[in-house]
């Protein structure tokens, strides 16, 4: 089955000041796919969260970005070396990239992906407003995918799922990529659909909908709240100039 098969691939940066979501995300995922492998990969904190001494000791990987490319497309890059070092892609069908507080609260049928032939999606999706083009541009000519955009959506908060099959195509094209502050995160929410259009068959896809359809607000939601999505987004805000004490 689909569902036991999978790898979740988590962006962390921890803040003394911030709430902290990874022993919540870390235990729906056992809840919901016990089978499931957990890597979870630092971007450099100036503290060490205090709960990564029991993950560890429950399986979770830790890994340290030691890359310049930062944020979640560098905590990504770390992540996929690391399992293509250790021979591990092929073991999983499905690989979900997601920031920390990206938290999964319902099971999603990973099946539904499989049966609509789909490699690679948004968790959530939205209509590509191509803000940041001057970044967007240069990115996309590098890879030699600066066509088709008006027919590319959105990768809400650069989270989303790729298939075994695909994810070392995907690396190929993210591999030269820098990203260092939250400018280049956010550009990057709409050149990445790019890349999934050209390794999904020319076509989009998502498993929570487009951003306005969801049944809760990202600045107010509470992680304990029900929400009917399979993923709930809680906006912190971070960046590379967020100060921790």
């Amino acid at each position: 089955m689909v569902n036991e098969n999978l790898c979740f691939i988590i962006a962390h940066k921890y803040y003394r000041s911030y709430v902290n979501y990874t022993n919540e995300y870390v235990k729906n995922i056992k809840t919901f796919y016990p089978n499931a492998n957990i890597i979870i990969v630092d971007n450099n904190s100036k503290h060490i969260n205090p709960c990564f001494d029991d993950l560890k000791k429950n399986g979770v990987i830790i890994l340290e970005n030691d890359n310049q490319c930062k944020f979640e497309l560098g905590a990504y890059k770390a992540a996929i070396n690391y399992l293509n070092q250790n021979n591990l892609l092929k073991e999983k069908s499905y690989f979900i990239f997601t920031q920390d507080n990206f938290v999964l609260k319902n099971k999603y049928d990973f099946n539904n992906l499989k049966l609509n032939n789909v490699n690679a999606c948004p968790i959530v999706s939205w209509n590509n407003d191509w803000e940041f083009f001057y970044v967007c541009r240069p990115v996309l000519e590098s890879i030699g995918l600066f066509n088709n955009l008006e027919k590319v959506n959105f990768c809400w908060c650069n989270s989303f799922i790729i298939s075994s099959n695909k994810v070392l195509e995907f690396y190929d094209f993210i591999k030269d990529i820098v990203i260092v502050d939250r400018l280049g995160s956010m550009a990057s929410e709409r050149y990445l659909p790019r890349i999934f259009w050209e390794i999904n068959n020319n076509k989009n896809f998502d498993i929570d909908g487009k951003i306005e359809e969801l049944d809760y607000y990202c600045h107010t939601v509470d992680i304990t709240d029900n929400v009917s999505n399979f993923f709930c987004k809680i906006s912190q805000q971070k960046n590379e100039t967020t100060v921790d004490i």
